[in-house]
């Protein structure tokens, strides 16, 4: 299946070259590969939201009973489920965008090697930290800068790869202008992943402040500060920067929409002022300069604003959201930006850093379970039906499986994460708190339910349809074989 985007119907378009007469075995092959190896390494990301919400369980209903609860509970939805998606969906965006060969080992064999290798020292730096061991997590941590760059890397090159190729034919010059439009959304996931380095450093530090034996006494004072600017780095830089490159070509598509002509043009001048005022935000932590954390994220929201939302707004007056991956996504959106801009605001006036850290910790949930969750949620809807495939037909049948009541889902979702906004940060979690949260995370097992049955009925769906397929090719074939006097017998 090789994947397209559409700009003026706003659209992923697949054509299924299999059987074409151009099409060799090994092209065949390396397709089979390509698909098979990425649909196991998704699965990776699945299994952590299951993870997840199992361990956010444990955390309502047992609280005390997980070790380090705390960094648990972010780290098992910031690295399992979102890095994990992230990882994996940058290089189908990559694949689609630039037009990448089947066999593409970048995006093929080495990410795969790189999925199971992220999870694995995943894993063992939840080991390393339940058990308190530094050194242990110090070195997951450096294994894990060292998977990162070698994504980033590979990201860098075939989006360099592809802008170098040669224009050969007139069929080949309009792939090659929709390389170099959507080029700027591989860029933001290059930088997005340069932040999750810087975080990854900066958790190095924090971790030997916090379970080292004997750490220098400087960097137990720093260790909020520290903390901070590694926040910031992994949610705004990591998460957000690739949220916002992913919302240039994916957002007109959940909306079915044209997508802005100057969408990607405005992304790219959005993306030195996003990286730059990012990079004081988390500086400014490091130090612990309140100021300069609010002041770079306000101008982080403007660049944003400007190269990302504007865009996409005017795409929102033409078709507007309809479906639950779109008013989903909308959702997680405006959740996160009021999160942004409210710990801004809040830095602005803060000018101890330990305090900073504290009043945002009450945010993280809502961050999570209002914003990131439901953009993730919302991408996976959309995605999901597209990728399996089988013809519109088969994929309005995964559709609308997950689609299944969605209004009341996204109602008690959202009506819920607003109760916690209002009451949450001033009572602290008490038994009410527990009920919202309950049927937040209640919203989030019927999503991931909903996935798995969507999921198997589209694939049956899609066989029964190939399997009619060839057995109404190989009727016709058979019936033009037969001499006309046995087919005028026949009539």
């Amino acid at each position: 299946m090789v994947m397209s985007v559409n700009e003026k119907s706003g659209e992923y378009e697949g054509s299924d070259t299999s059987n074409t007469s151009t099409a060799t075995s090994h092209d065949r092959t390396h397709a089979t590969r390509t698909i098979a190896s990425r649909a196991r390494a998704d699965r990776y990301a699945t299994a952590w939201m299951v993870a997840a919400v199992a361990l956010l369980a444990i955390g309502l209903l047992a609280a005390g009973k997980l070790p380090k609860p705390l960094w648990t509970m972010v780290h098992v939805i910031a690295l399992g489920v979102l890095t994990n998606g992230i990882l994996q969906w940058s290089w189908f965006f990559a694949r689609t965008l630039l037009h990448l060969p089947a066999g593409d080992r970048h995006a093929g064999v080495n990410n795969v090697i790189r999925a199971l290798a992220f999870n694995v020292v995943l894993v063992a730096l939840f080991a390393a930290i339940w058990l308190g061991s530094a050194p242990s997590a110090i070195a997951c941590d450096a294994a894990v800068i060292a998977i990162l760059a070698w994504h980033g890397a590979d990201l860098l090159l075939v989006a360099h790869n592809a802008s170098q190729a040669p224009k050969t034919t007139k069929t080949s010059q309009a792939p090659k202008a929709s390389q170099a439009r959507f080029a700027v959304v591989i860029r933001y996931y290059a930088t997005a992943t340069g932040f999750l380095i810087v975080a990854c450093v900066l958790a190095g530090f924090v971790v030997e402040a916090m379970l080292g034996t004997h750490p220098a006494a400087w960097l137990v004072r720093s260790r909020d500060a520290l903390t901070v600017a590694h926040a910031l780095a992994a949610v705004a830089g990591w998460v957000g920067l690739s949220i916002a490159g992913t919302l240039v070509s994916l957002g007109p598509t959940m909306l079915r929409a044209r997508i802005d002509p100057d969408a990607p043009a405005a992304a790219q001048r959005a993306l030195p002022v996003l990286t730059a005022t990012l990079l004081v935000a988390v500086v400014s932590a490091a130090v612990g300069n309140g100021i300069g954390i609010g002041a770079g994220l306000l101008g982080f929201a403007g660049a944003a604003s400007y190269g990302v939302a504007v865009p996409l707004l005017r795409c929102a007056r033409q078709r507007p959201p309809r479906s639950l991956a779109t008013w989903s996504m909308a959702a997680g959106v405006i959740w996160s930006v009021v999160m942004l801009i409210a710990v801004a605001l809040r830095a602005l006036f803060t000018t101890d850093i330990s305090a900073l850290r504290a009043a945002n910790l009450p945010m993280l949930p809502l961050l999570g379970g209002g914003g990131l969750a439901q953009i993730f949620i919302a991408a996976l809807t959309y995605l999901m039906p597209v990728v399996i495939g089988g013809g519109p037909a088969v994929m309005r049948e995964g559709m609308q499986a997950l689609e299944t009541a969605w209004p009341v889902r996204f109602a008690i979702r959202n009506t819920a994460l607003l109760l916690l906004g209002f009451t949450g940060f001033t009572s602290g979690i008490g038994l009410l708190q527990r009920v919202w949260w309950a049927l937040v995370l209640a919203t989030y097992v019927v999503d991931i339910a909903l996935f798995a049955v969507a999921g198997i009925r589209q694939s049956r769906s899609k066989r029964a349809a190939a399997a009619a397929t060839v057995a109404t090719t190989v009727t016709a074939v058979a019936t033009a074989q037969q001499p006309s006097h046995d087919r005028s017998a026949v009539a």
